[in-house]
């Protein structure tokens, strides 16, 4: 089998067995890693100054960032929530806490379309699973990974991950060359920092 199917197979084994671990998780241990990673994420030094700060509405069992786009507003970040454009690409638009969502494609809830676009500086990701070098996968279609890459062409990007420690895979997340690794991962217990580039 060619190494490129050997990853994707390796993905999609890790994929359903994260993504049934996460659901089967209690909805009450949940809410309560939710307040503990978005006060870890709080006390980031890196979390700060005038962003804009880049989240998404969560979906299904994932991480909710929520009361991270709380805490950001309230120091005066500008925030932002993913959208679609007409190719099916993610964008970021303009977004602050209590203001409505609506459906913006893929089951996924969002900015108003006549909200100003936005280009995040630090961007919290979600996952369904990641390891010590701060890799991660997600649902497989590769919208983070192409948003990371753009966004790091206009200059300085942070990446965030939020997940539950559970999540962490046994031995290295299986990445082809397009993945990107995140600058941090914060779960309810500790906050991961991938190794500096040599």
């Amino acid at each position: 089998m060619p190494q490129s199917l050997e990853i994707d197979a390796a993905k999609a084994a890790l994929r359903e067995r994260m993504a049934a671990l996460r659901d089967g998780l209690e909805i009450d241990d949940r809410l309560e890693w939710d307040a503990a990673i978005a006060e870890r994420v709080a006390e980031l030094e890196e979390f700060g100054g005038p962003g804009p700060l880049g989240a998404y509405w969560p979906w299904k069992s994932e991480v909710d960032p929520r009361a991270i786009l709380e805490a950001a507003d309230g120091r005066g970040m500008a925030c932002a929530l993913p959208s679609f454009d007409e190719k099916g690409e993610v964008i970021f638009r303009a977004w602050k806490p209590w203001q409505p969502v609506m459906p913006v494609g893929l089951g996924m809830l969002g900015p108003a379309a006549e909200q100003p676009l936005v280009e995040p500086a630090i961007l919290i990701v979600p996952m369904l699973a990641f390891d010590r070098s701060c890799a991660r996968i997600g649902w497989g279609k590769g919208h983070y990974d192409r948003v990371i890459a753009r966004l790091l062409g206009t200059g300085r990007l942070l990446t965030i991950g939020v997940a539950y420690a559970a999540q962490e895979a046994d031995g290295a997340v299986p990445t082809a060359p397009h993945d990107r690794r995140l600058d941090i991962i914060v779960t309810e217990r500790e906050v991961i920092r991938a190794a500096p580039v040599a």
